[in-house]
């Protein structure tokens, strides 16, 4: 055993982006990579899920770019008065190069596998793991996007189905979401289904949050997933 099982809580400032991790017990690990949602930030999912994500994974979670506040942070600006902006398409798209550089800097800093990464992210880090997973095929090949959808305006306009063969994605949502509706998320299932994209599509009686069924039904598929990678 190479690496600590045990963390630091501390933000680091070697890479790219500011982040926070857990070491593998194992070399040659896979990244499981962590986005948080607007106005969240790095301890967010990490502190949620960490303890039961299995020990082979390396996992990193990631500070936001911009700052909403005391330890608050976001990928990009939403103006919440108008739907038709709630995402700025090109602070997003600057963030997905951002955070694609940031997985080759993690891959070969910490001498992790090159073609086994899993994005993990909420509602806005949802977003932004079905852009990355769709830009960087050969290297993220789990997305689980929580409480988000696939946004057409930053994902590549044209999808080559047969180089996503390996893709696959859990996918949650709650019914009483009012943050994203729940047609936004369909939608995108629609477009999965249509390029022959694997996933699992969850649904809870919760709103814009991960309830407990929730992450014991994404436990259970990162489990199953995991011996198989």
């Amino acid at each position: 055993m190479e690496y600590y099982t045990k963390y630091k809580n501390v933000l680091n400032n070697n890479l790219s982006i500011k982040y926070i991790t857990k070491k593998s017990i194992k070399k040659n690990s896979s990244l499981f990579l962590m986005l948080h949602g607007y106005g969240s930030n790095e301890k967010d999912l990490f502190f949620f899920l960490e303890k039961d994500i299995p020990e082979n994974f390396f996992i990193i979670s990631l500070q936001g770019i911009y700052s909403n506040g005391i330890n608050k942070y976001s990928w990009y600006d939403i103006d919440f008065s108008d739907e038709k902006k709630l995402i700025h398409i090109s602070q997003a798209k600057k963030t997905i190069q951002k955070i694609s550089f940031f997985i080759d800097e993690a891959i070969k800093e910490y001498k992790l596998k090159k073609n086994e990464v899993w994005l993990c992210g909420f509602s806005q880090g949802a977003i932004l793991s079905y852009s990355i997973a769709f830009i960087k095929p050969n290297i993220v090949k789990k997305v689980i996007a929580l409480s988000g959808y696939l946004e057409n305006y930053i994902i590549p306009k044209k999808i080559n189905k047969k180089i996503y063969y390996d893709l696959n994605f859990f996918i949650s949502h709650g019914i009483y979401d009012t943050i994203i509706p729940i047609k936004k998320v369909k939608k995108g299932l629609k477009f999965l289904e249509k390029n022959q994209i694997s996933y699992l599509y969850k649904e809870y009686e919760s709103g814009h949050n991960i309830n407990i069924l929730n992450h014991k039904d994404l436990m259970n598929w990162i489990i199953k997933k995991n011996v198989f990678s």
